[in-house]
Parts: structure tokens; C-alpha cells; sequence
């Protein structure tokens, strides 16, 4: 909305108002140079130029540029996507104006909400000549093993905690072409690199090429979509074929484990094929990254970040290495014959035995040029759960979650599954801790409670297996407690009389929406993705999310004004269809979030804006009184409803179970028999029909079916 388009032959001259003019334009020097030229006369004194290159030296684009201007000229490499990828790799040279790069990168951190990493004027800089030198290996390594593609990707991607694409499939969403530019870019420059051959393109990327598969975008690259099948390249015969599945005993033994540090200890500790594979991945990348210092960084933390925010690695190489134990891991590479590099002989001769270590509560990291350990420079504006569980901040603690004090009177509940570490579902233990949270900021007199973590997801849902469990057992009882116990604390959430403050991020779905809706204030990082999703289980939201989505739409559409029935309508048309937000932002529209909520797009200041927020509010905070004009449609409503799940049922578009949910989900929304038009009805008579609904579904066997299935699939049944 706020983007005014201009063409290069007019509307130059509206760069005279810009404080940071960014190229991105594609890879070629005399185009790049030829822009500059024109841009120039039109650029204000002071502003900042930058260019977005993945590969060109800082110094030669800098050459033809007036001095004054090369001073304040630098390189901004957004990793793309750019929406989704946090890092910016930022190149400066020597001379250049140390001010102006400040506020650059503050304002790419803080306003931007990116990952700041300073890279060297080297080619491929940082991320992609560590990234490309570890894809390039995997793919010379499965011709070594007599590997599958799908072998190779079944342990280059979750268990050495990096993304679910793996080695294969990131080639192919990245670019079969793109992959070959850089790294032909690489073997090209690169003459004195000691792995340079293996950046050279292998046979098979170039035939696959041309003939015009280039990966995802061409339909076809190391992988084929055929009819509803995902087919995988035969790397002998280049012909596709049906995928195998990949059985290693060191994947079975890393999966023993939810810790990733000993899933990937116990992976590339293994004697089996998938072991010696991921050790020697491991270990040539982790000793390739740490002859690149200081020729790409001066430290390793810059290049752990860069992999982790760039190519979404959960650990960076240093952070890896620590992983699989610095002096145990350094024995076997020595007894392999491998090259150490001299920096790293020199921390383990002056007593170093890790990369990272805490000292007084603080992480240090060891620093190549002094052999010794230095403190992590502490950024403004971040705060860290890790730090504070460090320095003995904890107050309470189970299995699945923690109160951890955050100082300054606030304090915050975290999540931390043990059994699904990255979904981090509520069950009892989460729901008690909730409960013992509540209790210990009132009776301590914290100014607020912040409910969030630093993990990829918030969390996404209730814990289905404990649901289902209950319902076969016909423990009906039980479920109702656990759905009561939920209820009761979203309704001591919202009227606790200290600020409570959600910090959702990722996957915020069914539970996890429900935790953070009746809360003071939600302070979103961007990319969540919210939902109440129960329909796609065959159930309906059962702690509360029904009320909450009712209440955002009634706070926009106000039954006075438009009656009842428009916001029942757009929280049936939400709740009904399981839609899920694409970000935070459209999670308003859909009625998971309300106006007043906060969006935050760095994740590493996201808690510590949360935090913020509930110094805010705590200042002559009051709870929200209950709401008085809770008026619902009642019959008529109801039978509106009706009309339309019958219309939908004969069109064939949704099934008979379908049918059964979206009219005990109506009932509940229109208020049941209590309910008139006219007459409120008060908030906990909604939830008691919620509760009833939720349970009368959990007792269906096509529910049963759809929740099995979730757990065993991973995907809704449409029975």
C-alpha cells in the first residue's frame, strides 16, 4: 500500500527523498554499474546505497563510484524469500562510514526485524559458501554411498536439525540452475580454496539442466510431482521412479531421542551407513567452516547465525560441533588423518573444550584470535529464555513447561515438550503449570505474566492422543474435566487482575490459539499461523475458542448496530472451514486476533516486546468488565445456519459427519435455547454448550477415525 512504482527512464528523481536507495537488480556488473550512473545525480547527500548481490565483490561494484559515495555504499544480501528467511548478510569496506552503517543495520534489525550478520568482501560471503560447500559435498557423497536421493535427504534434514527439504529437495526449490551459478561461481574464484573441486558441478546437475529441469519451478528436477506421487531421480540412469523408503539403523537411533544435540550425537555416532554418511558430512563441513575464519568472519558466532537464520539450520557448524562433544569429535578426526586447522589445535592446547560456554550466568564463545572464551555482546532489546534459565531465573518447573522470571516484576510461562518438542501440545502437565503460574504472579505481586517461548511454534494444539485415548476409553468424565479445567483458566486469563500478555509465533493452532485469545493483549510475531483447526478431527473448539472468535467479530460488527447474526456468520464461516491465518496480520481478519494487538516482526525481540507490553498494561491495569451485550441469534439464527449446512450437504461439498459438526458448532454459536435476538446471555452458558458439543463429538467413531488418522498421517480424513 505504501509502494509508489516508477520507471528508470522517469520518476528518478523521487530518489532525492529516499535515506536508502537498495539495488536488486539482476547479477550482471555493467548493468549494476550502468543504474548507479543514473541514479547518482539524483541521489541526497547522506543518503545510503546499497546493493543486494549474492556474489559480487563489494569492491568492484564500489570502483566507479564517486568516493564520497563509496563511503556510505554496502552490500545488504537478503536471503530469499525475504518474507520467510531472517538473514541479511551486510559487507562494508574499510573505509567505509562506520555511522551510517550503524543505523543501517539497527534499522534492518529493529524496524526490518532481520538478522544482521557482517560477511567480508569474499565471494558467496558467509551463508552460501558455508551452505553451497555442504550441499555440494551431500550430493558427492551419495554417489559415494551408492545412495538414493530420498536416502540422502532422509538424513540431511530433520536429524542433523536442519529444514525438512533437506539436501535434495532445498536444491530443488532453490533452483537446480541457481545451485549451479553459485557454485560454479565458487569453483570459478575460489583457486586457493582447498575444497575447490567440490564446488565444481557434477554431471548430473548439468544434465539436468539441459534439458530443462531446473527443480520446483520447471515441474521436475530431483524430484517429480506425477499425479498425486512424488517420484525421485534414479542418479544412475537419470529416469524417475517410485521413491523407496530409506531404513538406517542411525536414523532409528536418533529418533530414540527429543533433545536434537542427542539426536544428532547419536546419528552420526552410528555405525551404520547413515552414520559414517552424516560424520562425514559433518565433520569435513565443520572443519571447512572453521578454516573460513577469519577470511569470511571474524567469529564463529556470525557464522552460526548466518546458517541458521539463512539456510534454517536449527544449530550453526560451531554450535553442531559442540553437539556432537568438541574433544571426543576431535579424537576421531585425528584419528582419521583429517587436517585440524591450526586455530582450532589452539583452543583445545589452551583448555577450551567447546565453542560456547557460560560464565556467570552469560554465554561466551571462543574467540580464534585470543584462544580464550569472549562474553556474547548482549543486543539492545533481546531477550533471551536461555539466558535467564542461565542465571537461575526459573521459579517453576515440570515436564512440558516452566515460569521463568523475565525481571522487572513480569514473568513468563514457557513451554518446552518433552515429546514433541517442536508442536509443544497442552495436556495436564501444561494446563497445572498455567494454573500455578496464575496463582504465583498474584500472590508474589508481579506487575504481569508474559505466555510464550523462543521455539518455532507456540503450539499446536491440545494434546490429541490424550483426547482420543479418553474418548475410546469412554472416560467422558475425564475429557470434561480437562475441557472444564481449559475453560476455567482462559476465564481466569481474562480476568486475572494483572496484565497477561501472549507471545504467539508459528503454528498457533486449536489450544494454542485458545491460550492466547482471552489474554490482555497478543503480541504476534508476523509469521503466525493461526487457527481452530478442530473440525479437521472431527471436533469443535472445546476450551473457549468458540467465545473468543464470537467476541472479536461482535467487537467489530456490534449487535446494535447490525444485529446478531453477522458476526455468528463470520465466526461460523472461520471456525466451520478450520481456517488458518497466513500471518499474523490476517489472523485479525479471521477473528483470532483483535485490533489492538501488537505485530512484531523480529523474532529475537519478540519477548522481549511482550515483556514491554505488560509493563504497559500494568500501569493502572483493571480486568475487563463481562461483557453485557452478548446477544445471540437463537432459533432463528440457528435455522439460518441450518439452510446452509443442508445446502452444502446436497451440493456433495461437504460429508454427513461434516454435516454433524457444523450443526452442533451452530447450536453453540447462535446460543441454543437460552438465547432470543434480544435477551444477553452470559459467557460461561456459551462455554457450557461448547463443552457439551465438544464431548458429544470426541464420542462419534467418524471423529475417533479422523483423530486417528491425524495422529498416524499427519493430515485430516474427510469421512
Amino acid at each position: 500500500k505504501l509502494i509508489q512504482p516508477q520507471g528508470l527512464d522517469t520518476g528518478l528523481e523521487k530518489i532525492r527523498e529516499c535515506d536508502w536507495i537498495l539495488e536488486a537488480v539482476t547479477e550482471k556488473l555493467d548493468l549494476k554499474r550502468g543504474l548507479y550512473e543514473k541514479i547518482l545525480p539524483h541521489v541526497k547527500t547522506g543518503a545510503i546505497i546499497t546493493s543486494n548481490t549474492s556474489g559480487i565483490s563489494l569492491r568492484v561494484l564500489a570502483d566507479s563510484l564517486p568516493a564520497e559515495v563509496r563511503r556510505r555504499f554496502f552490500i545488504t544480501h537478503f536471503f530469499n524469500p525475504p518474507r520467510y528467511l531472517q538473514l541479511c548478510e551486510v559487507v562494508a569496506l574499510p573505509e567505509g562510514d562506520g555511522t551510517a552503517l550503524a543505523v543501517l543495520c539497527d534499522f534492518i534489525e529493529t524496524v526490518l526485524g532481520k538478522g544482521v550478520v557482517r560477511a567480508k568482501d569474499t565471494p558467496n560471503f558467509i551463508a552460501n559458501r558455508i551452505g553451497v560447500f555442504g550441499m555440494m559435498l551431500a550430493l558427492d557423497l551419495t554417489k559415494k554411498f551408492r545412495f538414493t536421493v530420498e536416502d540422502a535427504d532422509a538424513i540431511t534434514g530433520r536429524p542433523l536439525g536442519r529444514p525438512k527439504s533437506a539436501t535434495y529437495r532445498t536444491a530443488d526449490l532453490v533452483g537446480l540452475d541457481t545451485l549451479y551459478f553459485v557454485a560454479k561461481n565458487s569453483y570459478d574464484i575460489l583457486r586457493e580454496d582447498e575444497a575447490r573441486d567440490l564446488f565444481k558441478p557434477p554431471p548430473v546437475l548439468e544434465s539436468l539442466i539441459q534439458r530443462g529441469s531446473l527443480g520446483q519451478k520447471s515441474g521436475s528436477g530431483f524430484y517429480k510431482k506425477e499425479g498425486g506421487e512424488i517420484l525421485s531421480l534414479d542418479l544412475e540412469t537419470l529416469e524417475y521412479r517410485k521413491q523407496g523408503k530409506a531404513r538406517f539403523d542411525g536414523i532409528k537411533a536418533a529418533r530414540r531421542y527429543v533433545d536434537l544435540k542427542k539426536k544428532i550425537h547419536a546419528l552420526v555416532y552410528s555405525p551404520d551407513a547413515a552414520g559414517e554418511f552424516a560424520w562425514e558430512l559433518t565433520a569435513s563441513t565443520l572443519l571447512y567452516a572453521a578454516r573460513r575464519i577469519p577470511e569470511i568472519s571474524d567469529n564463529i558466532v556470525d557464522v552460526d547465525n548466518a546458517m541458521k537464520w539463512g539456510f534454517g539450520w536449527d544449530l550453526g557448524p560451531f554450535e553442531l560441533w559442540d553437539a556432537i562433544g568438541f574433544e571426543k569429535s576431535l579424537l576421531r578426526m585425528e584419528a582419521e588423518g583429517r587436517a585440524i586447522p591450526e586455530s582450532v589445535k589452539a583452543l583445545a592446547d589452551n583448555g577450551l573444550t567447546a565453542f560456547y560456554a557460560r560464565a556467570d550466568g552469560k554465554k561466551t564463545f571462543a574467540d580464534f584470535a585470543a584462544h580464550a572464551y569472549k562474553a556474547l555482546p548482549q543486543k539492545p532489546g533481546v531477550l533471551l529464555l536461555e539466558d535467564r534459565h542461565a542465571q537461575g531465573a526459573e521459579i517453576l518447573r515440570n515436564w512440558n513447561a516452566s515460569l521463568v522470571d523475565l525481571g522487572d516484576g513480569v514473568a513468563c510461562l514457557q513451554f518446552h515438550s518433552v515429546l514433541q518438542a517442536e508442536l509443544h501440545p497442552i495436556d495436564a502437565a501444561v494446563l497445572d503449570m498455567l494454573g500455578q503460574s496464575l496463582a504465583f504472579v498474584q500472590r508474589h505481586k508481579f506487575a504481569g505474566l508474559v505466555i510464550g517461548h523462543q521455539g518455532t511454534n507456540f503450539c499446536a494444539g491440545a494434546n490429541l492422543d490424550l483426547i482420543l485415548g479418553l474418548a475410546k476409553a469412554k472416560r467422558f468424565d475425564t475429557l470434561g474435566w480437562v475441557s472444564k479445567t481449559f475453560q476455567d483458566l482462559g476465564q481466569k486469563i481474562k480476568y486475572a487482575p494483572f496484565p497477561i500478555v501472549a507471545a504467539p509465533r508459528g503454528l498457533t493452532l486449536g489450544g494454542g490459539f485458545e491460550m492466547s485469545a482471552p489474554t490482555a493483549r497478543i503480541v504476534a510475531l508476523a509469521e503466525t499461523y493461526c487457527g481452530a483447526v478442530e473440525v479437521g478431527v472431527g471436533l469443535i473448539p472445546g476450551a473457549g475458542g468458540n467465545l473468543r472468535v464470537l467476541e472479536n467479530f461482535q467487537t467489530v460488527l456490534p449487535p446494535e448496530k447490525s444485529g446478531p447474526f453477522p458476526a455468528v456468520q463470520k465466526a461460523f464461516e472461520t471456525i466451520a472451514f478450520g481456517k488458518v491465518s497466513t500471518s499474523a496480520e490476517e489472523a485479525v481478519d479471521l477473528g483470532y486476533f483483535r485490533k489492538t494487538d501488537v505485530i512484531v516482526l523480529s523474532p529475537e525481540r519478540h519477548l522481549a516486546e511482550a515483556k514491554a507490553a505488560v509493563l504497559k498494561l500494568a500501569v493502572n491495569y483493571a480486568p475487563p468488565e463481562a461483557p453485557k451485550n452478548l446477544v445471540l441469534p437463537g432459533e432463528g439464527g440457528y435455522c439460518a445456519a441450518l439452510s446452509t449446512i443442508e445446502g452444502f450437504l446436497k451440493l456433495g461439498k461437504i460429508s454427513e459427519h461434516d454435516a454433524l459438526i457444523a450443526r452442533k458448532l451452530a447450536r453453540v454459536l447462535t446460543g441454543g435455547e437460552k438465547a432470543n435476538g434480544v435477551t444477553p446471555v452470559d459467557e460461561q452458558y456459551v462455554l457450557d454448550l461448547e463443552r457439551e458439543a465438544f464431548l458429544s463429538l470426541a464420542g462419534e467413531p467418524k471423529s475417533q477415525e479422523r483423530m486417528a488418522y491425524m495422529l498416524k498421517a499427519g493430515k485430516p480424513l474427510r469421512n
